[in-house]
């Protein structure tokens, strides 16, 4: 029965070199492979010039159609990509006025290629483990013929050298006329006449497969559209990581590692150069090369929209890249390869490769994030605290102090412009986003805080207003976002509490060794300077505190 195998696959050697040529024939790959090269020089030649519009933030609109979710998109052509918007198309370039004229690089009938290929690729790989899986049976079962015929003394008449010249076991007929350099131990060739067509047929899978990602992805960046109504992403997010997960699924398809691991360094070139990049460039240019103060209060909000959604990209990207990488582990494990064990390990160790797309979405978005701070935020700070304490005072009368407790005219007027400060964000960002803008937010909050209450006086009402003050700032802040943290606000709180006492030496019920679970954020120097303050406390008596 091995011979039957053996001439099997010699059979389907010749047989699939003569059907394989023919596809070739029949569906011009060569022509086809001629001109996606030229277009790949057209497209490298006018990328400088052409990427211009992607480079820049995506148009505002509000599409009739957007595009749908990673996770419910179907599989149309990835060569003519998604539904984008519904705004008019960039203009062409060198390489797209070229598709519009070529029908052999049609964006459609590529895709139906490579789906043709990917299926042969399959099924090549699938008929080539089930003749190996065969191939092991029939030798299994040879070596069981052999092991039995020794013991049964089925050669003990033969004489030693004899048995070397002329007995012959099931094995060595089988492999009778074979030069055994070329086989392997179940009796078929390492490397088969089809396995060889086959990778030569992928290599052409491949270049096709890498012009239609780099041009769907161009394709995606220029008629890139936000519409804030639908989505807090522009549609590019969608699109290209559709892209990617069709490219990815479909090399998956084939059943051939190597496939998959040179697709996906594919795409990660493809998103360095034509994705992470572009949005990079977008986040730079936002506010690039303009003076703030010259620029209308419509340009700043538009320029703060689109660095906001921009914003957002980064951080859907994240998830989308870590959900991808699910998704497509899932895929590999219920594939049919020819060495489970061995294919499964390669595969997903180059799926792994796409983690640290994520971390660099990640990096750009933390960078991002304190740029947006420092150049539209935190200079508003400082000014937010001068209105809100002006005509406040921390020195105050029992009746002032009552007048103070119905007014709360800091409270008020900090919470009447935080509202302002931070509505656009709030409405805009990802809550992801939010939370990690407002955590920034709070620090420089904090912190400016704090500078003006170590230049301002108290006595005992005035103390025990700022306490209800910072209290009443805290329950707002905090109703902000879910991520709130108090911990922010603890030398705030620890300043209150030192303002509040009756007099410095309390100080020595809550420090060292009676602090308990308290942990002082204050130094030595900072609690007597607190404490300095208030009018009311004696300064030699802070001085001589023994800390």
């Amino acid at each position: 029965m091995l011979r039957v195998i053996q001439r099997l696959e010699e059979e389907s050697d010749l047989q699939s070199g003569i059907l394989l040529d023919q596809f070739l024939q029949v569906r011009k790959m060569d022509a086809k492979l001629v001109d996606i090269q030229s277009l790949n020089i057209a497209m490298m030649r006018s990328s400088t010039t052409s990427n211009y519009r992607s480079n820049n933030n995506p148009r505002m609109s509000s599409p009739t159609m957007s595009s749908p979710k990673l996770a419910a998109k179907e599989s149309p052509s990835v060569g003519s990509g998604p539904p984008l918007s519904s705004s008019p198309s960039a203009p062409s370039n060198t390489a797209s006025a070229a598709n519009a004229t070529n029908p052999l690089v049609d964006p459609r009938q590529l895709d139906a290629n490579l789906l043709e290929l990917s299926l042969i690729s399959q099924r090549a790989s699938l008929f080539q483990g089930f003749l190996h899986e065969r191939a092991n049976e029939e030798m299994e079962k040879l070596d069981d013929v052999k092991v039995h015929a020794d013991a049964t003394g089925g050669a003990s008449a033969v004489t030693p050298t004899m048995a070397t010249t002329t007995a012959t076991t099931p094995t060595m007929t089988a492999m009778d006329g074979k030069d055994r350099r070329f086989y392997g131990e179940n009796g078929l060739l390492t490397s088969s006449g089809l396995s060889k067509r086959i990778k030569e047929v992928m290599n052409s899978f491949l270049v096709i497969d890498e012009y239609l990602l780099k041009r769907s992805m161009d394709k995606a960046m220029k008629m890139d559209n936000y519409d804030g109504s639908s989505s807090q992403t522009s549609t590019c997010v969608d699109d290209v990581f559709y892209i990617i997960k069709k490219v990815v699924k479909r090399s998956i398809s084939t059943y051939q590692p190597e496939i998959v691991v040179s697709t996906i360094q594919m795409v990660l070139k493809s998103v360095e150069s034509g994705y992470s990049q572009v949005l990079q460039q977008r986040l730079v240019n936002a506010f690039a090369g303009n003076d703030v103060s010259s620029r209308s209060d419509r340009m700043m909000e538009q320029a703060k929209t689109n660095y906001m959604v921009t914003l957002n990209n980064l951080d859907v990207s994240m998830d989308y890249t870590q959900r991808l990488l699910e998704e497509m582990k899932q895929t590999t494990k219920s594939a049919i390869w020819q060495d489970e064990d061995k294919d499964v390990a390669v595969v997903e160790a180059a799926l792994d490769k796409l983690l640290p797309l994520s971390k660099n979405f990640n990096r750009l978005l933390q960078s991002a994030m304190d740029q947006l701070l420092g150049q539209m935020l935190k200079p508003r700070i400082r000014p937010l605290f001068q209105e809100s304490y002006r005509e406040v005072k921390y020195v105050l009368d029992e009746d002032e102090y009552n007048e103070a407790d119905l007014d709360e005219l800091f409270v008020m007027r900090f919470r009447h412009g935080f509202d302002n400060l931070i509505e656009s964000y709030r409405t805009v960002l990802t809550d992801t986003n939010f939370s990690a803008l407002m955590a920034l937010v709070l620090d420089a909050v904090t912190s400016q805080w704090e500078r003006i209450i170590l230049q301002t006086r108290f006595n005992q009402y005035g103390s025990l207003r700022f306490d209800k003050d910072l209290r009443s700032v805290i329950q707002y802040l905090s109703s902000m976002t879910a991520w709130f943290s108090r911990d922010k606000f603890t030398r705030l709180n620890q300043i209150a509490t030192l303002l509040n006492f009756e007099e410095p030496s309390e100080i020595y019920h809550c420090w060292g060794a009676k602090a308990g679970p308290v942990s002082w954020r204050l130094t030595v120097t900072e609690v007597k300077k607190v404490l300095s303050l208030r009018l009311d406390f004696d300064i030699e008596e802070i001085t001589v505190l023994s800390l």
